[in-house]
């Protein structure tokens, strides 16, 4: 008989909006704040009362400076994702900020993915741009829709570059970091002939999006 204990697994909801950046913007660097927020609201059984340390917690974000981490939680609290306005920190003990849960409680669908994404993160296996990626990709995906085969999904290059404001480049970097790091399988489509011409009588071709896999121990 195995005396190894099973753990229970933990995972992470985001709304999915936030996640897409529909109704306002937050960087990458404040959506990881916020997803970590997310995290310690959920795993404190929907309490909106977060006490924490506020010193791990910007150690976790890799912030060396109190300013940068007060003024990306001064834009949590400018989006009404927290009710909190920080200003101050304290110079001994937990902090506490209150949740704002209405987002997260009332959204009309929100992403759930592993937990163990904060892992890859603080093991620098991916950056900010990665960790919001995967998110993105994961808020597009829905197993249960066995029908239409929700098992993947299609996002394109300019969608995520208008959405989050970054560069071609960034997301190309970001694929490339998932893929190492084994959190996600990219089927590359290539150009495809249509047989039919422009005005130029030059052949025209369709380029149909990738197809981006998640692992499965991020269900």
């Amino acid at each position: 008989m195995s005396n190894v204990k099973e753990r229970t697994k933990f995972y992470v909801h985001v709304p999915s909006n936030i996640i897409r950046n529909e109704d306002f913007y937050l960087s990458n660097d404040e959506f990881v704040l916020y997803t970590r927020l997310c995290f310690l609201y959920f795993r404190n059984y929907h309490k909106k009362e977060i006490v924490f340390d506020h010193k791990r917690l910007m150690d976790f974000l890799k912030i060396a400076d109190t300013r940068t981490f007060k003024k990306r939680m001064k834009k949590l609290f400018d989006v009404q994702l927290i009710e909190t306005n920080v200003t101050s920190l304290p110079t001994k003990g937990n902090m506490k900020i209150i949740f704002n849960n209405k987002p997260t409680e009332e959204c009309s669908h929100f992403t759930m993915i592993s937990a163990e994404i904060f892992s890859y993160w603080k093991n620098e296996q991916i950056d900010k741009y990665a960790f919001r990626q995967l998110l993105y990709y994961k808020s597009h995906i829905n197993l249960d829709d066995k029908e239409n085969d929700r098992s993947f999904c299609y996002v394109g290059y300019e969608t995520l570059t208008q959405r989050l404001k970054i560069s071609k480049t960034d997301v190309k970097n970001a694929n490339k970091q998932l893929e190492q790091a084994d959190l996600i399988k990219v089927s590359v489509h290539k150009l495809h002939n249509t047989n039919t011409y422009n005005d130029a009588y030059e052949l025209i071709f369709d380029r149909y999006n990738n197809h981006y896999h998640i692992s499965d121990r991020m269900h």
